[in-house]
């Protein structure tokens, strides 16, 4: 067993004890076989009828009907549920957990890490065992999480995403100096935080991108057009010269990882695909033509698909003078879900995680739902939640965290993330909690009662067999 896995063992077993997510001798053994068990690989559209799962350490020893347990393994019998993969959040925000007004101005980096911690643990108990954070400095996060300090999914952060002056990522009141380029004091909280970084032309770009990488990026995120949720940008926007995002896009290379871009029109999508990026963060407002760009070169739409709900007016975090706008897109792109599959274009489950605890928690359980709709199938959405984005977090190279074993399948040598369910979630979604209310959900947050158990990196974090 390596000695970080030990290490984290331990760690969770100290505190399972007392929460009673797992006991000791779970938290330590070397081998778990859980049996009786109808598998969904991440993969295939059916169940593996009765089937069994070995785990050696962290790690899948072997899958099938037959599979035994050695010697004082521990034994887990699933009496005929669903045995699925962990779950995979493409994008999401642990840091930003409050509304943006509220980050910027009433706090500081004690109070969004201490809240972080709470975002970290209820991600990790609604079945999240990976989530790639999509901009903010998340990883002292990781790091407590990874030692075992911390409950929470395997993090792979960005750092602060970067925007150009006036982009998505520039985060500055009206109120804020910003009447000339040569005030050094010209800076958001979000800014000083580490949240973005605000770059204008080449050798400011590659610092802020260099930066990240120091720090520890798995990948890099830029801001690539506008948004929805910020006041000074309009969302039809094109954000970065093609020489900037260039430097940006061979500096990450160099570093053996890619670059991940908030963009949502077609415009902006062909520069960022000239530039090299390969994943389209949101990425709903763009044609047929573009989607079919992005497959041909092996590209990854990671959306909200939230982003074209009618509750998305609801949205506390939503300016109210881009609301029509965003209203009318939401009904032309309607159909951006089934055209994405049509044309084959890899796609990963996104929350967006993002704002107070209600309201992102609720989102995310939405979401799970709402993309049923968008896609007309739980396969498809169950696809984008493991083995899609298994692939995605893979292109981190070098970068990768987490190397020993593959994520968002069940397979000999992935690793043994996984959730035992009750009922199945090709049929039914809500078995993994999705639901089709969003604001009209409860604020307070509940677990999931059909999820049984919760195993990450060999560790089971939940077990109410």
């Amino acid at each position: 067993m390596k000695l970080k896995h030990k290490l984290t063992s331990l760690a969770v077993a100290a505190g399972a004890l007392l929460s009673g997510y797992a006991t000791a001798e779970e938290a330590k053994a070397s081998y778990t076989l859980i049996k009786n068990v109808n598998i969904f690989d991440g993969k295939s559209d059916k169940l593996n009828m009765g089937s069994a799962v070995l785990i050696e350490n962290n790690l899948i020893k072997s899958v099938g009907k037959d599979v035994k347990a050695p010697a004082g393994a521990t034994v887990i019998d699933g009496k005929g549920r669903t045995l699925m993969p962990g779950l995979i959040d493409g994008h999401a925000h642990v840091m930003i957990n409050d509304n943006f007004d509220v980050v910027e101005k009433n706090m500081d980096m004690v109070d969004i890490s201490i809240r972080s911690t709470r975002v970290a643990e209820r991600f990790l108990m609604d079945g999240f065992t990976a989530v790639r954070d999509m901009g903010g400095p998340a990883f002292g996060l990781q790091r407590s999480i990874d030692q075992g300090f911390v409950k929470g999914p395997r993090l792979y952060p960005s750092g602060g995403f970067i925007s150009q002056t006036s982009g998505h990522g520039d985060f500055r009141d009206r109120a804020d100096a910003g009447f000339s380029i040569k005030d050094a004091g010209d800076l958001s909280n979000f800014e000083r935080m580490g949240i973005g970084n605000v770059a204008n032309g080449v050798p400011e770009v590659l610092a802020a991108t260099r930066l990240n990488l120091r720090n520890g990026a798995s990948q890099i995120k830029v801001m690539a057009g506008g948004g929805g949720s910020s006041r000074f940008d309009p969302i039809d926007t094109t954000q970065y010269s093609v020489s900037e995002l260039k430097a940006i896009v061979e500096t990450t290379k160099d570093w053996g990882t890619y670059v991940g871009a908030h963009v949502f029109n077609d415009r902006s999508v062909n520069r960022l695909l000239d530039a090299g990026v390969k994943s389209f963060e949101h990425a709903f407002f763009i044609n047929e033509e573009t989607m079919q760009r992005i497959a041909k070169e092996g590209g990854f739409v990671v959306p909200q698909m939230w982003g074209v709900s009618p509750d998305l007016a609801r949205n506390p975090l939503m300016p109210a003078s881009k609301l029509p706008m965003i209203n009318e897109l939401a009904k032309q792109y309607k159909d951006v879900g089934r055209q994405l599959i049509k044309h084959k274009v890899n796609v990963v489950f996104a929350s967006d995680y993002v704002g107070t605890f209600p309201d992102a928690e609720r989102a995310r359980r939405y979401e799970i739902w709402w993309r049923t709709q968008c896609f007309d199938s739980n396969y498809e959405v169950l696809k984008q939640m493991t083995s899609v984005a298994g692939e995605l977090l893979a292109l981190s190279g070098p970068r990768n965290p987490y190397q020993a074993g593959k994520q968002g399948v069940i397979e000999a040598g992935a690793y043994a993330d996984l959730l035992l369910v009750d009922g199945n979630p090709l049929e039914d979604i809500t078995v993994i909690g999705g639901t089709d209310k969003w604001f009209d959900a409860p604020e307070e947050y509940k677990p999931i009662e059909t999820l049984n158990l919760i195993m990450k990196d060999g560790v089971l974090y939940k077990n109410t067999l």
